[in-house]
Formats: C-alpha cells, sequence, structure tokens
C-alpha cells in the first residue's frame, strides 16, 4: 500500500507541474502573443446601412446615396464569423450597393463552420431581386473560408456573376466544429455533405503540434494540416470551376500560414483563362496595410513581413477598383 500511495502521490506531482507548466507557457504566450484575443466587432447601422435578416440570411445592407455602379456586391469574411463589414463600407464609399453578409453564426444559421448550405444563396438572390434595383451582375467577394464558401457557389451554378477570391482554396476542407468525433464537412449542399479533404488524413504529429499551441495560447500556423490534408483528398473535394462562365479574381500570398492559399490560386488559375490570380512574396494570410499597428503574433498565424502585406495590400486593392468598375459599369 505505500509503494501505491508513493506512486499516486508522483503522477498527482507530475500532473500539478504538467498543468503548472500549461499555465506558465499560457500566461507568457498571451502577454508575448497578444494577437487574436481582441474583443467581437460592433457594426454601425444608420438610415442607408441596415441589419437584415430572413429565415437564414443576416447581415447588412448598404445603399449609396449615389449609386455610380449597377449591380450589387455581396461579401463574406471567414472563420472568424464576420461578414466582411470593413470592405463592405469601403465599397459602399465608392458608389457600390453591397450586401455584407454572414454564412454561419448569426442567431439564425448554423452556430458554427461546419454543415453550412450552399443553398442559402437562394435566398440572397431572391432578396437582390426583390430589394436592388438593377439586380445584376452580382459579386461575390469572400476571405479565407468566405472565398471556399464563394467558389462553391460558383462551382454549384448559383447566382454568381463575378467572384473574388482573398486567400482561397482549391479544395473543400473539414468543418471547424470539433464538439463530436465525426468528421464533419465545412458545407452541404441540398442537405448533402460536399466532399471534402478530411483533417483526420493529416499526421498526427501535425494535428497534435497544433493542438498543443492552441493549449498554450501560442499562435498556431495550420498550413501544414491544410496541405496534409489536400495531399490525400478525394478528387471530387478539388473545387472545379471550369465550367463557370463568369470573371474569377483570386489573391494570396507565399507567405501564408493558416493554409496553401498560394498553392490554390496557381491551382484555380490553370482551370479556366477566366480566372485571375495574383500571388504575391511575402504576403500572409491576411494583407494588413498596416501591420504595425496590430498586436504582436500575427506574424506566426497569418505569416508575411509587414512590407510585404502592406504591398499586397495596396496593389491587391487597386486592382479589385479597377475590376469591379468594369464589371459593374
Amino acid at each position: 500500500m505505500k509503494a501505491l500511495g508513493k506512486i499516486l502521490l508522483a503522477f498527482v506531482a507530475l500532473f500539478l507541474v504538467f498543468v503548472l507548466v500549461i499555465v506558465g507557457l499560457r500566461a507568457y504566450n498571451q502577454h508575448t502573443y497578444p494577437f487574436g484575443a481582441g474583443e467581437e466587432e460592433a457594426y454601425e447601422t444608420t438610415d442607408r446601412i441596415t441589419a437584415i435578416s430572413g429565415e437564414y440570411l443576416n447581415g447588412f445592407h448598404f445603399r449609396p446615396h449615389e449609386k455610380t455602379h449597377r449591380g450589387v456586391v455581396v461579401t463574406y469574411g471567414g472563420s472568424e464569423g464576420s461578414p466582411a463589414y470593413d470592405t463592405a463600407r469601403s465599397l459602399y464609399d465608392d458608389g457600390y450597393e453591397v450586401l455584407a453578409l454572414y454564412f454561419f453564426g448569426a442567431d439564425n444559421q448554423k452556430p458554427t463552420l461546419a454543415n453550412v448550405p450552399l443553398e442559402q444563396f437562394d435566398e440572397v438572390t431572391s432578396y437582390i431581386a426583390d430589394n436592388v434595383a438593377d439586380a445584376t451582375p452580382v459579386t461575390v467577394i469572400g476571405a479565407s473560408k468566405g472565398a471556399e464558401f464563394a467558389a462553391l457557389l460558383a462551382q454549384h451554378g448559383f447566382g454568381v456573376d463575378n467572384v473574388v477570391a482573398f486567400a482561397p482554396a482549391h479544395y473543400s476542407y473539414s468543418g471547424l466544429d470539433f464538439s463530436s468525433r465525426d468528421d464533419q464537412p465545412s458545407f452541404t449542399l441540398r442537405g448533402a455533405p460536399i466532399p471534402h479533404a478530411s483533417f483526420r488524413d493529416a499526421d498526427p504529429a501535425t494535428g497534435f503540434r497544433a493542438m498543443w499551441e492552441g493549449i498554450t495560447a501560442h499562435p498556431v500556423s495550420y498550413r501544414k494540416t491544410y496541405e496534409e490534408a489536400a495531399a490525400k483528398a478525394p478528387d471530387d473535394a478539388r473545387i472545379d470551376l471550369s465550367g463557370f462562365n463568369g470573371n474569377v479574381l483570386l489573391f494570396a500570398g507565399t507567405g501564408d500560414r493558416m493554409w496553401p492559399s498560394d498553392v490554390a490560386a496557381r491551382a484555380l488559375a490553370e482551370q479556366n483563362p477566366r480566372i485571375e490570380a495574383h500571388i504575391y512574396p511575402d504576403a500572409g494570410h491576411v494583407f494588413f496595410e498596416d501591420a504595425a499597428a496590430l498586436p504582436n503574433g500575427w506574424q506566426l498565424a497569418l505569416g508575411g513581413t509587414a512590407d510585404g502585406n502592406r504591398d499586397a495590400y495596396q496593389d491587391s486593392q487597386e486592382i479589385l477598383r479597377e475590376r469591379l468598375a468594369s464589371w459593374h459599369r
């Protein structure tokens, strides 16, 4: 019994040391890398920027005082669950009518980024027909997981004329809901899962490393997880825009640490001559105009350099405005 007691005490001591190590690392990393710890943003509404909702529809309708471009632009954020409000506001200031929409996470939507229905866009199409005087063309702008969503809308024939994807994907991937053992898809179509590259096919060591960084509050790079999942993905998980008749504009950075958007941009551009890809050296998953103003840690999670991201931001915004002006003239 004494020997058993000593063994139990040793296990308890080791467990306490382990917990203290995690607590210490979390405290250090949260102090050293505060990026990502910000509060949820509040979105302004006015008589020209109104909140809208429907059966699944949720977001904001921007109606400029003087509309200078025909049609409508629809914006989606990424896995953070935003409607890309700042992008929409900037385009609204330029005279575009814009819908800034959530595709998951709002009160009337899927709570997490898993099993998100593509057919929600049918309601968007109906809303545009009923509430926008000149309803075409429709350009969808998505970032990261929102770019994956936008590309799938185009692939599956929804009412999209043009697609702009920041940090695109060339595969659909596993959903980001880890509350069960099920390997859930990010998206579904009429109730059927969209085939996807599964995180379960990534090396367990890669997953453990990402999990450890998450537990210890260290900024996590998920690129290797996505690369390994894509390498073993079935062919039908690949996003196919070869039959899309609209325009596609892609922006990516070679330094992307979230997922291989630069690889995706090159792969998608090979499918269709209407796909235009711009890939920037030293830019990451998100292009920041002033990275110096951000809390430390963005470099490890998103990638790129301050100069590379600034140059990519400025160039991509210029190209975006030129293409949108052409499509919506």
